[in-house]
Parts: structure tokens; sequence; C-alpha cells
């Protein structure tokens, strides 16, 4: 399957006003577009915070969607996980992974 004439790259706005976002957006250029910085300006923050820009400008919207949760509390089932099980808490807020 060729999907190399798909608007992957792309950020569009839709005909209700909102966004498409392709999958292989990089952070870095979606954080800088200027619908999303007018229009979202949390979401343009949010990816501006979430990583150094070196990583940024290699880390792909669909990338973000798509990866596996790494974080010790979600991979080990005997602790609790709002992840896994919504509700349940998560000892990486509430301070206990010093503990582990």
């Amino acid at each position: 399957i060729d999907v190399s004439g798909l608007p992957l790259d792309r950020v569009a706005r839709t005909a209700d006003g909102g966004l498409s976002i392709g999958a292989t957006v990089r952070n870095s250029d979606l954080a800088a577009h200027p619908d999303v910085t007018e229009n979202y300006p949390a979401l343009s923050q949010a990816l501006l915070a979430g990583a150094s820009g070196q990583l940024r400008n290699a880390a792909t919207t669909g990338g973000n969607l798509l990866q596996r949760t790494r974080c010790r509390y979600f991979q080990d089932v005997s602790k609790p996980c709002n992840k896994r099980l919504p509700g349940s808490g998560c000892p990486a807020l509430e301070g206990t992974h010093r503990d582990l």
C-alpha cells in the first residue's frame, strides 16, 4: 500500500473550524503552527513543555499517540495506575515513586 500521497505531514483547518493534524507532523512544527498558537495555545504550550527541542524535532503526533506508556507503574500490575484502571491512583503523582 502506497501512503505517500496522503496528507500525513500537514496541519489543515477542517470545515467545522477544527484542525486536522497528520500523523507525521513533528511536534516542533505543530507547536509553532499559526493555527495552533492562535486557537489552541494550551496545545502549543504542552508540546513545548513536553520535551527538549531536539526531541520535539524528531517526535511526531502519530508516534506520541501510538507510543506505549513507559511509566514504571503502568508496567507493574501490582501498583495502582489511572491509565490501566481509571480512578485507582497514581504513585508517580502521589510521590511514592521514591519508595521503589
